[in-house]
């Protein structure tokens, strides 16, 4: 077997198991699971192909619409996480004639960009609970038709960002989304994917650059088209991004035109968005706590110094869903770890620039939600989510991965393993709970997640076998993958005096 048809098994062995883990988060939690469905659902669902007969105008002045009821009350279990999803079989019917008036949706409000919506209710069907299935199911394959094109078109020092920054960023908040109904898997994905195909622009020539143009284009639309806050990190990225390749060349001044006209497209996206109107303004609401007895200084400090709970929310310290699914400790300890072992041994591979883009992302994860908290009168834990964040949390670890000239990363044997071993825990035990959350209430206790269910969906797999078969797959994928930061990695610095041509896939 020659070394190109090994890289191509170990390439699609990758693939498949990346699918098998998000499969099994696609089927870990009902319909309603994710944060605000009932409002996404309803926005969905009104967007399709659908929507005159399942999105019907009640013709008043309130916007409200009739929609399948069960678009609304899915999430019937969210509040009691002792309670399990049994309550959607009692109490709701999946088709499209038991309906219900609403003004829960974004056609109410505009408060979200339209293609995530448009796109989504394209498999909008008379079914919801397959529909929804089919949906999530759908947002995994967009996220691994961007890593897969973009690990075969971005050159090699550009592989260990793409990697290494979505493994020890997405366990376990960013894997639930991904393989959610919510806009912000379309934002993750977006987000990341469009500074990597980007960088890659700047650092390839010929068809390659062209079919990295095509994949940036179409990564910043899948974001700013998904959330208005994403349309605002994308602007970030891209112009950090310019930062990192500027260079004195006719050459790099011709091939900016495109993202400085994409950064205008996702400034449409940004003012065309209500959503982003509320985050600017604030969102109120504030605590009684956080407007009388902090007074407005001692808010700030509040803020400022406690915002780091919400980049923990990355790693499980948050709940999952509608922050009702709580983690036990060990998951936020060992992610969180893992994060920070990676990204500092990222850190001592430090540049100017390298450290410029860092310290801004940084930065601005830090400083937006302190204003957007203040500007409400809130204190961290009201209204600003990890969610919103975590796009800018997957760049950052991107970010930290580039590589600077002569050096890779310097990963001992010993701590590879350390890695490997937290985040496969980590992943094991967040996708146990996730599961026996819906399936009996966080109330019962025990491995057998069969035992006693009260819930889980129609056919042949039992919730068991989706645990198991999802930890063995990314643990399987967490092996093969880590060996893959070894190699040298070439920063953007020393490729200045001119762009050169992307490595061939079997090189």
């Amino acid at each position: 077997m020659t070394q190109r048809v090994r890289r191509a098994l170990r390439f699609a062995t990758v693939v498949i198991l990346s699918a098998l883990t998000l499969v099994a988060w696609s089927f870990a939690s009902p319909v309603g699971a994710s944060p605000d469905d009932d409002f996404h659902l309803v926005s969905t669902w009104c967007a399709g192909p659908i929507a005159e007969e399942a999105c019907v105008d009640d013709g008043d002045e309130q916007a409200t619409r009739q929609v399948p009821r069960a678009l609304i009350l899915a999430p019937c279990y969210v509040a009691d996480e002792t309670a399990s999803a049994a309550c959607q079989e009692e109490r709701l019917s999946w088709e499209l004639d038991d309906t219900v008036s609403t003004q829960r949706g974004n056609f109410a409000s505009g408060g979200y960009p339209p293609v995530y919506y448009a796109v989504s209710g394209l498999l909008a069907g008379p079914d919801v609970q397959v529909s929804a299935l089919a949906m999530r199911l759908a947002n995994a394959a967009v996220f691994l038709a961007f890593a897969s094109v973009l690990f075969v078109l971005l050159p090699r020092d550009l592989r260990l960002p793409l990697v290494g920054g979505w493994l020890i960023a997405t366990v376990p908040l960013g894997l639930f989304l991904l393989a959610s109904n919510n806009p912000g898997s379309w934002a993750l994905t977006g987000v990341a994917a469009s500074w990597l195909s980007l960088a890659g622009w700047f650092r390839s020539s010929g068809r390659r650059k062209i079919a990295l143009g095509v994949v940036f284009v179409l990564a910043v639309i899948v974001a700013a088209g998904a959330r208005g806050d994403a349309a605002a990190y994308v602007g970030l990225a891209i112009s950090l991004v310019i930062v990192l390749e500027a260079r004195r060349a006719r050459e790099f001044w011709v091939s900016t035109l495109l993202p400085l006209a994409m950064i205008v497209v996702a400034f449409l996206f940004f003012l065309s968005s209500r959503q982003v109107t509320s985050g600017v303004e604030g969102f109120g609401g504030g605590s009684e706590v956080a407007q009388e007895q902090l007074g407005e200084f001692g808010l700030l400090a509040y803020n400022i110094l406690n915002v780091p709970w919400l980049w923990s929310g990355f790693f499980g310290s948050w709940g999952l869903g509608w922050t009702f699914t709580t983690m036990p400790y060990v998951v936020p300890l060992a992610a969180t770890a893992a994060f920070v072992v990676v990204g500092a041994a990222g850190l001592s591979m430090i540049s100017p620039r390298k450290a410029v883009i860092v310290g801004v992302t940084a930065l601005a994860l830090w400083a937006l939600p302190v204003y957007v908290l203040q500007a409400g009168g809130d204190s961290v834990g009201a209204n600003v989510s990890p969610r919103y964040l975590l796009p800018l949390g997957v760049l950052l670890a991107g970010f930290l991965l580039l590589g600077v000239p002569g050096r890779s990363l310097p990963l001992t044997r010993t701590l590879r393993i350390t890695v490997a071993v937290a985040l496969i825990g980590a992943h094991f035990v967040a996708l146990h709970i996730t599961i026996r959350r819906y399936v009996t209430g966080l109330d019962v206790g025990g491995i057998d997640l069969g035992s006693g269910a009260e819930w889980w969906w129609d056919g042949p797999i039992g919730p068991n076998a989706v645990w198991l078969l999802g930890s063995l797959a990314y643990a399987l994928l967490v092996v093969l993958v880590l060996p893959t930061v070894d190699y040298p990695t070439q920063s953007t610095e020393a490729e200045q005096a001119a762009p050169t041509r992307s490595d061939a896939v079997a090189s």
